[in-house]
């Protein structure tokens, strides 16, 4: 009876392996969140250059940037050279450190709720949350996040807010514009924007 009973709280406290990596998985998100509530309501403090120095860590460990600049440029990437691989790759992590920054830039009450957590097909994690936004939940945001394990930990490579997916919009807005102008081209109004953002 003893072994019996032992066995069961074993298997009631013992994490599944999908139910391991999906808290790991929310982990990563529930880190960012926290970091992204920490330069919110540190904002005016921070300025514009202390939210970017604050939150950059924070995006490089919670984002896989090399595989959403891969994906973003889809069929261009197999075109581009070691050297020009690492220059996209750059600019485009400093635009999304920007663009954190930028945007995430007061705090009038604003809160991230989880909401839950599933596995997906290449053993992937969409992790779904919300951004309070105000007491109506009409003005609320869902943020869905999909992270795969790169083996040193879970990294996000789609962020889907109200079904919108910005890994979508952002593989055809590159890919126009590197049709248009070239990888050069891209790089240039990427580092406008990030001049811009600066200036928000």
């Amino acid at each position: 009876m003893l072994h019996s009973l032992v066995a069961l709280l074993l298997a009631l406290f013992t994490l599944s392996p999908s139910n391991a990596q999906s808290n790991d998985a929310v982990a990563t998100v529930d880190a960012l969140h926290a970091a992204l509530l920490d330069i919110m309501k540190n904002a005016e403090s921070l300025g514009f250059a202390g939210r970017r120095d604050r939150i950059a860590p924070v995006i490089h460990a919670s984002f896989d940037l090399p595989f959403i600049t891969r994906f973003a440029l889809g069929r261009y990437w197999q075109d581009l050279g070691a050297g020009d691989r690492d220059a996209i790759v750059d600019v485009f992590s400093r635009w999304t450190v920007g663009h954190y920054a930028a945007r995430f830039n007061g705090y009038s009450g604003e809160r991230f709720t989880f909401v839950s957590a599933e596995t997906t097909r290449r053993k992937r994690e969409l992790v779904r949350t919300v951004l309070e936004v105000s007491d109506d939940a009409a003005g609320n945001v869902t943020l869905d996040y999909l992270l795969h394990d790169k083996g040193s930990g879970w990294r996000i490579i789609n962020v889907i807010a109200n079904g919108v997916s910005d890994l979508s919009l952002k593989r055809a807005d590159y890919g126009a514009v590197i049709a248009a102008q070239g990888l050069g081209g891209l790089i240039e109004k990427l580092e406008s924007q990030i001049d811009d953002f600066a200036k928000e």
